[in-house]
């Protein structure tokens, strides 16, 4: 498979380095690099199947962004599990009670977004990717604290959120 050039196959970074000016040097070894973005290069039916099916979209407006499309993917999972738990009730445990999902930090304590080259800071105000990327993040983060916070309160009245969001952030811009 020529879609990338692992660095784990590599003993060292002499020989990756040495293999990449290889490359640079072999353009018919470095095109096959790149025949899986010509048409119908993408050979994975899974992957190529998912991608018809999912929800979200990349550089597609009429699609929620993968950060917008896991919320709902988390949402839908949530309600699913609802249901799953209402009819158990409901079944007098004649139908399965709901497997247990807990998440973990790993699964979304991501780090701010960085550029894939270069610093963040030699990024100029104003770049659409700074604007929405970070965007992004930081309000995807205060909704999660806001979520927290209302878990650790009992609060059960979603119409409450955006209060605790508010409060989230006049705390945030008072540290600024």
């Amino acid at each position: 498979d020529h879609s990338i050039i692992l660095i784990d196959d590599f003993g060292s970074p002499k020989e990756l380095a040495e293999y990449i000016d290889f490359l640079d040097r072999n353009s018919d070894e470095y095109l096959k690099y790149l025949k899986y973005k010509s048409p119908h290069g993408i050979t994975n039916q899974f992957l190529l199947e998912n991608m018809r099916k999912r929800e979200w979209g990349v550089n597609d407006m009429s699609l929620p962004n993968y950060l917008n499309g896991f919320e709902c993917f988390v949402c839908d999972r949530e309600n699913a599990r609802l249901n799953a738990e209402r009819n158990h009730r409901k079944a007098h445990g004649k139908s399965p009670a709901p497997e247990v999902h807990i998440a973990q930090t790993t699964h979304m304590g991501c780090p701010s977004p960085a550029p894939g080259y270069g610093n963040i800071e030699d990024i100029p105000d104003g770049d659409s990717w700074k604007e929405m990327w970070l965007q992004d993040y930081w309000q995807s983060l205060d909704q999660g604290e806001a979520l927290t916070t209302m878990i650790h309160h009992n609060e059960t009245h979603q119409g409450k959120f955006w209060d605790y969001m508010h409060k989230i952030f006049l705390k945030r811009t008072q540290h600024n």
